[in-house]
């Protein structure tokens, strides 16, 4: 077993910043709690990661063929290693000023890059402003010249900050890749030779994010959604497990499930672009934010996330050397309309780049299953509201998601 890299075992601190106590737990528990498998990390060995036990990758393969979720343990940090970086992003934003987070603000609409603060408001469900701050580290930002781009008060912290979306990187999304390269049946390394060079040409993402309570009345206008339900643009999401309970996944039954909490636990996600190498293999689920119960809803809810993505320059073409990916993609054909208009199919940072810069900006239009969709590169992309659909099980068509048809929209 590989050890773990200093700076994530010597003493973490460059300045002492107050601790995170975590919120305690909802006394409410008769949710319907969503049934995830368990990845146990710890059983993944070998100096290149690549001795994986047969049983595993069939237990992932399952999972995430189904329902692209699924909770990781024993992945080498300890709790308080944990509780540290939930640390840092409570220092972020209680203690950053706000004339360095404007100073420090995302390229979103322009350049598609998530890299810098999100401000609240810059994202819009159905007309109603999110409440939902973030600071976000790429993977290309940690040299002495990019991280200027960083609040002045985060500096101490940057190289604890990096070793952390390091070990995130080098040793779970690692262990994790290998194991989705086998499920494939592709040779072990295959995903990961796709996305080791992230400090050069990736666009990982590690982010702490802070979701506010909304006035009551947005709350209302919205049915409790604090995040329209979606999937995530990148291969893997690997989310720090915390206690407001309030995330859902939509489960392979079309029913919204609570994710449950473990302590020190992850809870790992597939997204799109997983999902186009994999020819819809592997599902990147569908997932969203709502109010949480009633003794969590005057809480802040903290997120610790790492986003992990393909190099930039990636086709996110089908992986057919696979016969499993073959197979899974006949009778579909993800970039049908930038084929027949002469261009290639979008790389895994063309892709990141258009969803960054098209979500949340009010470009959907209302279909008439009652969500919102909007077209990136040629692919029906579904925001999912409030409105409970079956979703059709049948159809060649893709849209990101589910193998579905196109939904008509609706006339304005």
């Amino acid at each position: 077993m590989r050890q773990l890299p200093p700076a994530m075992t010597s003493a973490p601190s460059k300045i002492e910043i107050p601790p995170w106590n975590p919120p305690a737990p909802s006394k409410k528990d008769d949710f319907d709690w969503a049934p995830l498998h368990t990845l146990d990390l710890s059983l993944i060995t070998g100096d290149e990661f690549d001795q994986v036990p047969d049983d595993l990758v069939k237990h992932v393969g399952d999972a995430f063929s189904k329902d692209g979720f699924m909770y990781a343990i024993n992945h080498g940090l300890s709790y308080e290693q944990v509780l540290r970086q939930f640390a840092i992003g409570q220092y972020a934003f209680d203690n950053v000023t706000d004339e360095e987070k404007q100073r420090c603000v995302a390229d979103m609409l322009h350049g598609g890059s998530f890299v810098g603060y999100k401000p609240m408001g810059h994202w819009q469900i159905n007309g109603v402003k999110d409440r939902i701050e973030q600071l976000n580290f790429g993977s290309q930002t940690f040299t002495p010249e990019q991280r200027q781009r960083f609040p002045t008060q985060m500096q101490a912290l940057i190289e604890e900050i990096h070793a952390f979306a390091r070990y995130n990187h080098d040793v779970i999304l690692r262990k994790i890749l290998a194991v989705l390269s086998l499920v494939l049946k592709l040779p072990v390394h295959t995903l990961w030779n796709l996305s080791r060079d992230h400090e050069t040409k990736g666009l990982d993402l590690l982010r702490y994010a802070l979701y506010r309570p909304p006035p009551k009345e947005d709350d209302q206008a919205l049915g409790g959604v604090r995040l329209q339900g979606h999937s995530d643009f990148n291969s893997v999401t690997i989310l720090w497990s915390q206690p407001i309970t309030s995330l859902e996944v939509l489960m392979p039954d079309n029913k919204w499930r609570m994710v449950r909490h473990r302590p020190n636990a992850i809870v790992l996600n597939m997204g799109d672009a997983i999902h186009f190498l994999s020819g819809g293999y592997l599902k990147q689920t569908i997932h969203r934010v709502i109010a949480p119960p009633e003794d969590q809803q005057h809480l802040n809810r903290l997120g610790v996330f790492y986003f992990a993505l393909f190099n930039d320059d990636v086709p996110l073409e089908p992986l057919v050397q696979s016969e499993l990916v073959r197979k899974a993609y006949e009778g579909k054909d993800f970039w049908a309309e930038r084929r027949a208009q002469g261009l290639p199919p979008p790389t895994a940072g063309d892709w990141e780049r258009m969803r960054v810069r098209a979500y949340g900006q009010g470009g959907q239009k209302k279909g008439l299953d009652g969500h919102d969709h909007e077209k990136i590169a040629g692919v029906d992309v579904t925001l999912y509201n409030t409105v409970e659909q079956p979703v059709p099980k049948v159809g060649p068509a893709e849209r990101v998601g589910h193998s579905l048809p196109a939904v008509p929209v609706a006339a304005n």
